[in-house]
């Protein structure tokens, strides 16, 4: 149950309702991105836009001492058409507080870019950062992928998608909140209108490309993260651990109970913190 702590910190946090064209809603989540960002932790070294190749970039986030630091690659969310390595520092750098060397992407978003874009360059970070990662000190043998809501999205179609040479770089993947089957969102939040221009600007309004298994990867077939009051994604990741169980996919599932979506970056709540508990002692014994 959520506490009543939580209840009144979730009461004072600004409403997300995403509205008005793509640009629009790039400058409101970054106005209200403020707020999740501040009394960021204190990491060895934040480099900004680092280039992987050309129209590619991430913020790298350098945990102090020597290393041989695992990595972890972070995919922001954002409905695959906002967001930032900015606007999700602080989620970034608290990685790399807890001792990975952490590659927030700066992926190509739509829809400018739509897809295949972000996936192929989720996909080219993945031997970038195997390649790479000791220019921090990194240990590019041990890496984790991840993100939230489309984010997660694109880590797991990441590893779906890709060769297994590549694939098998991968010790773990953390997924918070994600979309994984676009065709079950779409037909589930009808009522939610900026939500669905971001699925439908993704596919560049193809909707049969909703079915594709490098857009939906439960089509195709980890720790899971759930909001417990997410109405947007929540069923995806219960779909998602089902789908992992009948193939005898090691996974971990955790439902945050009355947590929303996009609580991951809500540092002030208990839900947060016991989330990034239940987080840090997954990776340290998978990566």
């Amino acid at each position: 149950m959520i506490s009543e702590r939580d209840r009144q910190v979730l009461g004072r946090l600004p409403g997300w309702h995403p509205a008005g064209d793509i640009a629009a809603q790039r400058r409101a989540w970054e106005e209200l991105a403020v707020v999740y960002n501040h009394d960021l932790p204190a990491i060895g070294a934040l480099e900004e836009n680092v280039e992987l190749r050309s129209g590619l970039c991430a913020d790298v986030a350098v945990p102090k001492g020597s290393g041989r630091h695992p990595v972890v690659i972070y995919l922001h969310g954002g409905g695959w058409a906002f967001g930032s390595p900015a606007s999700f520092r602080k989620l970034g750098m608290q990685f790399a507080e807890a001792g990975y060397l952490t590659i927030i992407l700066d992926y190509r978003l739509a829809p400018e870019h739509p897809f295949p874009a972000a996936l192929e360059d989720a996909i080219f970070a993945i031997g970038w950062a195997a390649d790479n990662a000791r220019r921090w000190n990194g240990d590019g043998r041990r890496i984790a992928i991840g993100g939230d809501s489309a984010g997660a999205n694109l880590a797991v179609s990441a590893l779906t998608s890709s060769a297994p040479a590549l694939r098998s770089l991968v010790r773990a993947a953390l997924l918070f909140y994600g979309a994984y089957d676009l065709e079950a969102t779409a037909k589930r939040t009808r009522s939610e209108p900026g939500l669905q221009q971001q699925l439908n600007t993704y596919v560049s309004g193809i909707k049969g490309l909703l079915d594709d298994p490098r857009v939906s990867p439960l089509k195709a077939m980890a720790t899971i993260m759930g909001a417990g009051n997410d109405s947007w994604c929540l069923p995806d990741s219960l779909a998602l651990a089902q789908a992992l169980s009948a193939v005898a996919s090691p996974y971990e599932l955790h439902v945050m109970e009355g947590m929303p979506h996009g609580f991951m970056q809500m540092s002030t709540l208990e839900g947060c913190r016991a989330a990034m508990r239940l987080m840090w002692e997954f990776l340290a014994r998978n990566v």
